[in-house]
Order: structure tokens, then C-alpha cells, then sequence
């Protein structure tokens, strides 16, 4: 199982990819800024469910736990300690 620390690097160097290397803070709020657009909210969500095994439902992404790194991080680890 990752670290709280290794996750926040992966969802990191995800979110850079995504974005052809958009500079981002970890609580920015990355729909707002640009880093993750409609078109590869898909991916980020795809990669989430293949790298961590969880399931992200439309309820989640709604919920705004996508927003940030920060979000992304307590979402990841609220699934894990659940399933």
C-alpha cells in the first residue's frame, strides 16, 4: 500500500501530465485553474479506479472531491480505509 506521501506525488505527477505541466499548488482548485478541463476529467478519474482499485462515482466528482491535490489525497484515503 502507498504512503499518505507517495500518493500526493502520484496525484501530483498525474495532474501535471494532464495538463501539459500546469504549475498548481496542492489545495488550488484545479477545474478553476485550468489543470484538469471535461475532456480529461475522464482520464484522472480512469487512472484514480486503475491505480487505487476504488470507484468514483458521479456523487464524488459532484461532491468536489476531484477539486484539488489536497481533496484528491483525503478522498483516496477516506476510499482505502472504507473498502
Amino acid at each position: 500500500m502507498n504512503s499518505t506521501d507517495d500518493v500526493r506525488l502520484q496525484l501530483r505527477a498525474i495532474l501535471s501530465e494532464l495538463s501539459r505541466g500546469a504549475r498548481f499548488g496542492d489545495s488550488d482548485d484545479v477545474f478553476e485553474i485550468g489543470v484538469v478541463r471535461s475532456l480529461n476529467l475522464i482520464e484522472l478519474i480512469t487512472w484514480i479506479e486503475d491505480t487505487y482499485g476504488l470507484e468514483v462515482t458521479q456523487r464524488d466528482v459532484f461532491d468536489g472531491n476531484l477539486r484539488s491535490v489536497d481533496r484528491l489525497l483525503a478522498f483516496i484515503v477516506d476510499k482505502r480505509r472504507d473498502a
